[in-house]
């Protein structure tokens, strides 16, 4: 990403959650729903970077656990691949004021088409997180998702990496 698109996107998230600043942090039994988007590289014999997005649903179980479920599309133009995929499972917060890390462990399934064939495999997904918390109702983050996806052959089993600006909605407590 050229660095002055980066300091634009940094700046226009910093001053979007300036304007609506106010004291925040997760809290148990709340909720939290958003979007993403970003880049993803999918390594299917050679490496292929695409692009997509997706949604998301959470839920903070207490103070440290949220149940997580996670749907994404992208598009991967040089090898003519589209991978969709949606996983369910924990991750681990480290609520510090307005900063929110997170790890996550998911599990769920992959739809792999080129066009010509496609294909549905199982797959497990390691997310690694922060939210910036920028009132207690909306949140912008980033994430990065390493997926393994079980495919069979002759793609085979396969990695996969998302990365991902989110914004999010968070409501109850």
């Amino acid at each position: 990403m050229d660095r002055q698109l980066a300091r634009a996107l940094a700046l226009a998230a910093g001053l979007a959650c300036g304007v609506v600043a106010s004291p925040a942090s997760a809290f148990e039994r709340q909720w939290h729903a958003g979007l993403d988007a970003g880049g993803a590289a999918l390594d299917a014999g050679d490496r292929s970077l695409g692009f997509g997005g997706g949604a998301h649903l959470g839920y903070g179980l207490d103070d440290a656990w949220n149940a997580m479920l996670e749907v994404d599309v992208t598009r991967h133009p040089s090898q003519s691949m589209t991978v969709a995929s949606g996983a369910v499972g924990v991750a681990y917060t480290l609520d510090v004021l307005r900063w929110v890390p997170y790890l996550g462990v998911l599990g769920g399934g992959y739809w792999l088409g080129d066009g010509a064939t496609s294909r549905t495999a199982p797959g497990v997904q390691l997310a690694l997180g922060v939210d910036y918390q920028c009132t207690r109702h909306f949140a912008l983050g980033a994430q990065l998702r390493l997926h393994q996806v079980f495919a069979a052959e002759p793609l085979g089993t396969t990695s996969y990496a998302t990365t991902f600006a989110r914004a999010e909605w968070t409501w109850g407590y």
